[in-house]
């Protein structure tokens, strides 16, 4: 077949077409259906695909996350109870409300103890919080420096809490000086914690 016979081919009849062109054109056809389908059908699934290796890395790095946690949840237990351990250690150290009356026993003891003269040590109002209720004092005592150091020593070591706070000094006169402190102790509010 040569080049004027492909020119001469009928489109309205291509019955009467030889046997090779209708091979070749029936080919062409497929090749052109086969890119359609690919085009319209197959790029939809190419994109999806991607989207889903998008996803399954995004999964995957969640599950690393995840599993480092999990990992650490042992160690997560373990501190947790270590720090529920300090808490209730801390907590023992707080008055009950039976100690609190020995306390001021103990921080009159301890002045009278350091020589010190015990002017005045009362009971101001409570101030509750949360967890706890803070109970202030005002204690005013004189003495000479060392003794007052020595009282103050002696009140940060008592095992339970007991913080000072807003304290001045004045000269009463000679080597006297006059101390005036907020002593600060906390119980802890027990029914209101739960």
């Amino acid at each position: 077949m040569n080049l004027q016979q492909l020119n001469e081919l009928d489109f309205d009849n291509v019955g009467q077409w030889p046997r090779p062109v209708k091979a070749i054109a029936i080919a062409l056809i497929c090749v052109l259906l086969a890119g359609a389908v690919g085009y319209f059908f197959i790029t939809d699934s190419l994109t999806r695909l991607d989207s889903s290796k998008v996803q399954q890395e995004q999964l995957k790095t969640t599950f690393e996350e995840k599993a480092r946690h999990a990992g650490g949840l042992p160690g997560s237990k373990l501190q947790l109870a270590e720090l529920q351990a300090e808490l209730n250690a801390q907590l023992r150290k707080l008055p009950n409300t039976l100690e609190i009356a020995g306390l001021l026993d103990d921080i009159s003891f301890m002045a009278t103890d350091t020589g010190l003269r015990l002017e005045r040590i009362n009971w101001e109002a409570e101030r509750p919080s949360e967890f706890s209720t803070e109970l202030p004092m005002r204690i005013i005592v004189s003495g000479d420096y060392h003794q007052l150091g020595h009282f103050v020593a002696d009140v940060a070591a008592l095992p339970r809490i007991v913080i000072i706070d807003n304290f001045s000094l004045s000269q009463a006169g000679g080597a006297q000086l006059n101390m005036s402190m907020l002593a600060k102790t906390y119980k802890y509010n027990e029914q209101e914690a739960k």
